[in-house]
């Protein structure tokens, strides 16, 4: 998309899609992992829990519609010709809410493969549809028509496989009490969801009003990229987060899962963003073409942000489950206020880079509050000392990178032949600790303690 619609309307289209997903963030309440949790500890409650959070989602996302298109033609957030884009996108606000609410549901019974089939149709279809689009029109309102289009497609898809759920929701009675559980619970996520993604997003907004389209684009492009990382720790995060719900309260079990859960996504992250610092400017020419090749300096910095990223994310389930999402308001408040000063005092200074600068500053700092918020449940002094070696494993992979820079980017082969140095480099010390140094009361979770369509930590 980008290629074909260069880095003005790229700007643009990005921009719209920013605020489509903070408005669809603040509506979803946080309601997915209360729902998870509460369906993955009592498998009974399934069918209200549906009923109530499909009622409050999709009750908020038609207030949302209404709601996003005056923001974008009443007030400063818009500009003088993307209206009509605003329209489109909020348009797809009640399919994104059934999606995620019914991959919420099966996720709290285990089915990983429903879970898997849910997001697959659902960002499958919206791959086609820009596909489609892409093809037939350069106009970027018909591109976001197509993907609002195949977004409710996907919708579709996924209600008549939870037909038989949602038939057993549909004439259950209605549970006011359920209602107002789920919203009381929720509301701190909410709070926490809205507020940090205005945090992470705080860049986009500051660099679309001081620097432009353009800028915003080039900007955009290297944050997609490390966003589509984020994919990573979330299915890795959430196939474990059921089970994480089952042992919270026994620290032992807790602190085994949570050892090998932190590790791998310690080894994973900081395999990405070595390996993105070097041959980062490369694939974003591959991927966004020569228009975007300036953006490429941008994403060997702002990939480190992955780090803080991919850790915090197994720290955010612990707390959920351990019922501690209260705190996530002090620190979401904290990290709105490191996001906005850094991105005012950074982009002033250094322009669109000081935007790269914010959001691993931001990251970090929420990182940090989480390491102290976690660590009296788990051993963490003992897990973070696993992850000293993967750290050093990444320096030095940057620092060899930097000196061989030129030569490694200048063939597809060299990028290739680095790629599989830097994954075998990576790969065997973490099979090494997989398979002798993980802490032994991972080993504790046993069959008999847990039903047998829990996924035991082992296949991590």
């Amino acid at each position: 998309m980008a290629r074909t619609l260069g880095p003005t309307l790229f700007g643009d289209f990005s921009y719209v899609c920013t605020w489509l997903f903070l408005v669809s963030v603040v509506l979803g309440l946080g309601l997915p992992s209360v729902s998870t949790r509460e369906i993955a500890r009592n498998s009974d409650c399934a069918t209200p829990v549906l009923n109530s959070s499909l009622l409050i989602r999709l009750s908020l996302s038609l207030f949302g519609m209404v709601f996003f298109n005056v923001l974008f033609d009443l007030t400063p957030v818009g500009r003088s010709g993307i209206a009509g884009l605003a329209l489109a996108a909020s348009l797809a606000l009640p399919a994104l809410a059934l999606s995620d609410q019914f991959a919420a549901y099966v996720l709290g019974f285990n089915a990983h493969g429903k879970f898997a089939l849910i997001n697959g149709t659902q960002w499958g279809l919206y791959l086609a549809g820009t596909g489609i689009a892409l093809l037939l029109t350069r106009k970027v309102v018909s591109v976001m028509a197509f993907e609002t289009a195949a977004l409710w497609f996907g919708a579709l898809g996924c209600s008549f496989w939870l037909r038989d759920d949602l038939g057993r929701a549909r004439i259950a009675p209605r549970a006011w009490g359920t209602i107002l559980f789920l919203l009381r619970e929720a509301v701190p996520l909410a709070i926490t969801s809205v507020l940090g993604i205005l945090s992470f997003r705080v860049g986009i907004f500051m660099v679309y009003r001081l620097l432009g389209p353009r800028e915003t684009g080039l900007y955009t492009s290297a944050l997609q990229m490390v966003e589509s990382m984020q994919m990573i720790p979330l299915a890795i995060t959430g196939a474990q987060f059921p089970l994480i719900c089952k042992v919270v309260r026994n620290r032992a079990r807790l602190s085994g899962i949570f050892d090998k859960l932190f590790v791998t996504l310690a080894y994973l992250s900081l395999f990405v963003s070595a390996l993105f610092s070097v041959i980062g400017s490369r694939v974003i020419s591959l991927i966004f073409g020569q228009g975007f090749d300036s953006a490429g300096h941008l994403l060997i910095v702002l990939v480190w942000a992955s780090v803080p990223m991919f850790l915090h994310q197994g720290m955010t389930q612990v707390l959920i489950a351990a019922n501690r999402q209260r705190v996530f308001v002090l620190e979401s408040v904290v990290y709105l206020l490191v996001s906005v000063t850094s991105n005012v005092l950074l982009i002033r200074k250094y322009g669109i880079n000081g935007a790269v600068y914010a959001a691993i500053i931001t990251e970090s700092s929420l990182f940090g509050m989480h390491l102290i918020f976690t660590a009296p449940r788990v051993r963490m002094g003992l897990t973070l000392r696993r992850a000293v070696l993967p750290l050093a494993m990444a320096g030095s992979v940057w620092w060899f990178g930097r000196i061989w820079s030129q030569d490694l980017n200048s063939t597809l082969l060299s990028v290739v032949v680095f790629a599989t140095g830097t994954t075998l480099l990576f790969g065997f010390p973490y099979w090494f600790y997989h398979r002798f140094w993980a802490l032994p009361e991972s080993g504790i979770v046993l069959s008999a303690d847990i039903p047998a369509n829990v996924v035991n930590i082992e296949g991590l």
